[in-house]
């Protein structure tokens, strides 16, 4: 009975002994922070840098002949009563190279013309004496007299049916010089013909090419919008970028395109006639419209919206990314050159820093 007793203290002690002998619980380690070194990151970096933002206007020109214009007469079928020009002549705006026979139209134009200044004298008679009319029959009413109506209605009633009679004249007025324009082949500018048809006396007239005027000045040509048209002046000076070099030139003509109404045709002329170029060379020519100088900036693809704000990111001393808010100026988003796309920084970026662009 002592030897269990014994044994049973024996092992008591042994458990208790082996519990203290049982490792400590120890505290969760912390993730390992990896940071990312710039040599190692999948970025485009920028530098952000001090110099001029500017916001251009940049159009293609293409060098070349100013135009060349191939005219036909609308009719077929027409006898020739005359023709002026011949291969190798000098030509001006408007002149009349040749016609077919008029027909009628001449003195329907005379007609019409006479109906129109007619019209317009009457017209302006009988809006002069409506007004005048009106403004009795306001000092009457002023005045506290009676007045009869009658008067003015029927000048205004005469009015009315004048300017209806003028837009009846008007039109049959254009659509008869319409109908003559067919008839008659002018140059449309300043040039030299370069091909005649050939018609013998029994021959009419076709609607093929009768006659082929070429610009006799050669320039860079290019085309704008209707909207664009005010930063153009004729006369003025510009400079248009070649591959290897700026060429001073003077705009030379500005033209309605014949293709599209809401374009003009520019042409501009080397200032320096010895300088010769080779058809199809190409240059750009550029405008500013807004401008800021020695500014901090930076490539207007690094910019990013969080919010409604603008931010950056920028690579820390660690090679960590951070993000930064900034307050931006003037921003160029210019699909033309991407080396104007710069967006000027008021805040929130220093020189030197290194952003993210993508």
């Amino acid at each position: 009975m002592k030897r269990k007793k014994l044994l049973c203290l024996l092992l008591s002690a042994v458990m208790l002994t082996g519990c203290g002998l049982l490792p400590q619980e120890e505290k969760a380690r912390k993730a390992p922070v990896n940071k990312i070194s710039v040599d190692t990151q999948y970025f485009t970096t920028a530098t952000v840098a001090r110099g001029d933002v500017a916001k251009c206007f940049t159009a293609v020109c293409n060098y070349g002949k100013q135009e060349v214009e191939n005219l036909a007469f609308n009719l077929p079928n027409e006898i020739l009563v005359g023709l002026y020009v011949q291969t190798g002549d000098s030509v001006y705006e408007g002149q009349l190279l040749a016609e077919i026979t008029p027909g009628t139209l001449e003195d329907e134009i005379e007609e019409c013309e006479k109906v129109c200044r007619q019209t317009d004298e009457d017209l302006k008679y009988y809006t002069q004496m409506e007004g005048f009319e009106l403004e009795r029959q306001k000092l009457a009413k002023n005045y506290g007299r009676k007045y009869d109506t009658a008067k003015l209605d029927d000048l205004t009633a005469k009015r009315k049916d004048l300017e209806g009679q003028k837009k009846v004249a008007d039109f049959k007025l254009a659509e008869a010089k319409d109908k003559m324009k067919g008839r008659r082949l002018t140059a449309s500018f300043n040039g030299v013909v370069t091909y005649v048809r050939e018609v013998r006396p029994w021959e009419r007239t076709n609607t093929s090419t009768f006659i082929t005027v070429a610009s006799n000045e050669t320039g860079f040509l290019t085309t704008v919008e209707d909207t664009d048209i005010g930063l153009f002046k004729q006369g003025e000076t510009y400079n248009i970028e070649t591959e290897t070099d700026t060429i001073p030139c003077t705009l030379y003509a500005v033209k309605q395109n014949k293709r599209f109404d809401t374009r003009y045709d520019l042409v501009f002329i080397p200032t320096d006639p010895e300088l010769e170029f080779e058809a199809g060379e190409m240059g750009t020519i550029s405008i500013v419209l807004e401008e800021v100088k020695n500014v901090i900036n930076i490539p207007t693809d690094a910019l990013r919206k969080i919010g409604d704000k603008d931010a950056v990111y920028v690579l820390n001393k660690d090679g960590m990314r951070d993000i930064r808010y900034v307050e931006v100026g003037l921003s160029i988003k210019d699909t033309f050159s991407a080396e104007n796309n710069r967006t000027e920084i008021k805040s929130g970026l220093s020189e030197g820093d290194i952003i993210i662009i993508r």
